[in-house]
């Protein structure tokens, strides 16, 4: 009987050994996870990007699970993957516990992000000499044409000469929107087949033939680099040569801003 009593006690304080950390890691992480936001509630920390460049390498290739996973990682780190930070285990209470739904919205706006970009928007100098340099502006003030906030990259050349670096299209796609306006100069806005809006502004010419409807592969020229904007149609100077280069992704029938300079590090890093 004492036997028995004892095995008894033995047994409970065993279970009460494994069930108290498994137990505490359940309820802890379940009210984490809990707290998670959806997608649709989390839009401005999401299109900030606050992603270490080394976290989209070899995008290109990526999965559903890939995007999964940057999707969980993104929620454990609360919307900033710095470099070095490690990858959550798909065996981590905070993996297991997360919704399919609440994972799989994130993935899929990752998706629309990342798929679609297969190179640098603007090619390399045939002749060697000038180089292309630009920094994560997105979200600074800006005040021509009222107070807003910059909405894209800004691709600096080396040379400040209009005309003299070609602009490419980072995707395939169909050119939506074509012309001028006040703020963009000369711009082209072109659709990806995924639903990704690119837009290129303060062009010096658009390529030969390039017309709203028409049909571009990624790579293909749709124009110079320049400086145009800031005025009537026409109008040159009035700020340093650059591309400026905005994504937008469709979110619920509205195109949404996304800091594209994490992308375009990626991008650039990998020779594209």
């Amino acid at each position: 009987m004492k036997q028995s009593y004892r095995l008894a006690r033995l047994a409970a304080c065993l279970l009460l050994f494994v069930w108290t950390p498994f137990g505490t890691g359940y309820v802890m992480n379940l009210t984490w996870v809990r707290q998670a936001p959806e997608i649709q509630e989390n839009m401005d920390q999401f299109r900030k990007m606050n992603i270490s460049t080394a976290r989209f390498s070899g995008y290109r290739k990526w999965k559903d699970e890939d995007y999964r996973q940057l999707a969980k990682d993104f929620l454990f780190h609360n919307g900033k993957i710095e470099q070095g930070a490690a990858s959550l285990s798909p065996c981590s209470w905070y993996s297991l516990l997360l919704s399919e739904e609440k994972v799989g919205g994130y993935a899929k706006a990752w998706e629309k992000v990342l798929w679609d970009v297969q190179c640098f928007p603007v090619a390399e100098d045939v002749w060697g000499k000038e180089k292309v340099a630009y920094e994560d502006s997105w979200g600074t003030s800006r005040s021509f044409g009222g107070n807003r906030v910059h909405e894209g990259t800004d691709i600096m050349p080396s040379n400040n000469e209009r005309g003299y670096f070609s602009v490419v299209s980072v995707s395939d796609g169909v050119v939506e929107k074509k012309g001028w306006l006040k703020l963009g100069g000369y711009r082209l806005g072109i659709r990806s087949p995924g639903g990704t809006y690119f837009y290129y502004a303060h062009l010096e010419s658009y390529a030969d033939g390039l017309e709203e409807g028409s049909v571009v592969k990624a790579g293909q020229t749709i124009g110079k680099m320049g400086d145009s904007g800031y005025g009537e149609e026409g109008t040159m100077g009035k700020f340093d040569v650059h591309l400026h280069f905005g994504l937008y992704i469709k979110m619920e029938k509205e195109d949404i801003s996304v800091n594209p300079y994490p992308i375009l590090q990626a991008v650039e890093r990998m020779g594209l």
